[in-house]
């Protein structure tokens, strides 16, 4: 004969802890040390408690940090998270920048990353000054620095403006960001190259559709003619996905004009090609 199966009935999962047990005492120990920038795990480890108990305390209280805020407390890390809210000429250039050479990785990680050549580590101070961060910038590769950092704001506000982890591959200039000069400038500081070598030139590498809003931008604000974007030739990458555009001549000047003249906030080396072509002609070459 069949046995016939037991039916339990199964509480609700509930998402708060029931507090009625828990001391006054235990409820400020947890608020001294989250506020002190411990983390939940060793809170839960050092008092006792399930990390639901914790969450519950620290939730009646209003306290909600994200993972990176409490990380920068813990370790006495700064970093001013609202830099870029208002998109000014510095923040447009930083945003240009980053949407050239920086890695914005997963939900849930929240880490910004920006590496560049070594010769350029002043460059990478600018930045940390811009965010008001007080975190080293590290050598990794034996001819690069990079400097990263963790933050829930400035990832989603990068997020709003079109970055994601593979925007090697699909990255689209936002419509908030496009007409900026300040924007391209970052972008041309990051992926682009500046010329005077037997022929002056500007050129820059990037998706097809950063390719051609570029484009647009160069003819809508100086009148140049519409060029058609090529298949870059850049080692180690994949050309199926990358394109290139070139200026020359007074084509070149006119973007470079247009990009870095009366600038605060450039990349030391090709700015100081930007003088040499169009003050003083100087024959050499920055890629």
């Amino acid at each position: 004969m069949e046995k016939k199966k037991r039916i339990y009935k199964h509480r609700a999962y509930q998402a708060v802890a029931n507090l009625t047990k828990i001391s006054e005492e235990q409820k400020n120990k947890v608020k001294e040390l989250y506020t002190q920038g411990s983390s939940q795990s060793y809170i839960e480890k050092t008092l006792g408690m399930t990390r639901k108990t914790i969450r519950t305390i620290l939730k009646a209280e209003g306290i909600d940090r994200d993972k990176s805020s409490q990380w920068r407390l813990r370790y006495g890390s700064s970093l001013k998270e609202n830099v870029f809210d208002e998109l000014n000429p510095e923040s447009l250039y930083w945003i240009g920048f980053l949407y050239a050479d920086g890695h914005v990785r997963k939900d849930k990680e929240y880490s910004i990353e920006l590496e560049i050549e070594l010769q350029d580590k002043s460059h990478l101070e600018k930045y940390k000054t811009f965010l008001e961060c007080n975190k080293e910038v590290k050598q990794y590769e034996e001819n690069s620095v990079c400097l990263k950092i963790f933050s829930k704001v400035i990832h989603s506000r990068l997020k709003e403006l079109g970055f994601d982890n593979r925007k090697s591959w699909t990255a689209i200039p936002h419509p908030l960001l496009k007409e900026s000069r300040d924007f391209w400038r970052g972008v041309i500081d990051g992926d682009g190259g500046v010329y005077d070598y037997k022929t002056k030139m500007v050129s820059l590498c990037g998706t097809l559709e950063t390719i051609f809003e570029f484009i647009i931008f160069c003819s809508e604000q100086l009148g140049i003619k519409e060029k058609y974007p090529s298949h870059s030739n850049k080692k180690g990458y994949a050309t199926s996905t990358l394109y290139q555009v070139h200026y020359y001549g007074e084509d070149s000047k006119k973007v470079l004009h247009l990009l870095y003249k009366d600038s605060v906030t450039y990349l030391e080396r090709k700015y100081q090609k930007y003088l040499n072509i169009v003050e003083t002609n100087n024959q050499t070459i920055l890629n």
